[in-house]
């Protein structure tokens, strides 16, 4: 094992223990009976105090991550092209799973409350709940955002100078429906050739991602802002924005994950790839063409493919497709 390799675990390693030491500090100062508060207000001050420890836990991670980062190739069984790192599809389902928590309790109790309704189990447990998958959401965005940053990762934003190409190549993608009005306010041409898609579709890039980091960074501020009310004196109009503000974030969040698994389940092979890192060479030649210039080269060779034919089949040297996302 390298020094610099050492050094990483080592930072993982410290990083991780503090986060540790900081959450049994927190239980058991909640756990100790020296407050006479209930356990939703109890819940709340711990999900409070573990915030700096979940954001600096998923910085560290993010760094480690970027500094362990390696080209991705093209894999050498059958030819299927990269398309996320494994570090990309693990944090996407960690953040999956932060949403599988708290977005279900956080609508249950505006719901529960508007049509008052009493839920089968005490109402302290839905926050419970919900602050652990807050917690995990926060641990999750801290590490991508890092790594994105460190990364330099631009691959899901418009580049400067290219919305109208995008947004011809989203009115083309769009049913026909709702991508003629768009087209035409914009004054672009269906007749013609579409913009060729690179490796995210526009749809990804002009309403998918724009959405999702609105939503979420809503979201996460003005859950913030919540949660420090018994901590801080936050002002009542603040307070009122703020959780007005969370509500209208959280039905944001509930449309997107219906509208995302529309598109995705539509696309069966970007399922795929969420779980197993790779999307098939056909695919990406057929759906992602500007993406699959970029990649093919020398190392590619025409040859038959099983499951198609006039696929292409990569030749013996790998082929570098630049630092994983």
């Amino acid at each position: 094992m390298s020094v610099l390799t050492a050094a990483r675990w080592l930072a993982v390693l410290a990083a991780t223990a503090t986060a540790v030491m900081g959450a049994a500090a927190i239980l058991s100062q909640a756990g100790s009976g020296a407050q006479p508060w209930d356990p939703e207000l109890s819940d709340n001050f711990v999900f409070m105090k573990a915030i700096p420890f979940l954001l600096a836990l998923g910085v560290t991670l993010g760094l480690v991550r970027h500094r362990a980062a390696r080209r991705s190739e093209r894999r050498a069984s059958d030819g299927a092209i990269r398309r996320f790192s494994p570090g990309t599809v693990a944090w996407h389902w960690i953040i999956t799973i932060g949403f599988l928590l708290a977005l279900p309790t956080g609508v249950w109790q505006y719901l529960g409350g508007i049509l008052d309704v009493s839920a089968p189990v005490p109402l302290y447990l839905f926050y419970r709940v919900h602050y652990m998958g807050a917690g995990v959401i926060l641990l999750a965005l801290a590490s991508f955002v890092t790594y994105w940053w460190l990364n330099g990762e631009r691959s899901l934003l418009v580049p400067r100078g290219q919305w109208r190409r995008h947004l011809a190549g989203l009115a083309h993608e769009l049913p026909r429906r709702l991508g003629a009005p768009l087209a035409k306010r914009l004054g672009i041409d269906l007749t013609q050739t579409p913009p060729e898609t690179g490796k995210f579709t526009f749809y990804e890039k002009v309403v998918e991602f724009p959405w999702w980091s609105v939503a979420i960074g809503l979201i996460t501020v003005t859950g913030l802002v919540k949660a420090m009310r018994y901590a801080y004196p936050v002002p009542g109009p603040v307070l009122y924005w703020a959780s007005t503000l969370h509500v209208a974030a959280m039905v944001l969040l509930v449309l997107k994950v219906l509208d995302h698994l529309r598109y995705t389940l539509e696309r069966w092979p970007l399922v795929t790839a969420m779980v197993s890192t790779w999307l098939g060479e056909g695919y990406v030649r057929l759906r992602h063409p500007a993406w699959y210039r970029t990649i093919e080269g020398p190392a590619m060779r025409p040859g038959p493919r099983a499951g198609g034919a006039g696929a292409t089949e990569r030749a013996p040297a790998a082929l570098s497709l630049g630092r994983d996302q």
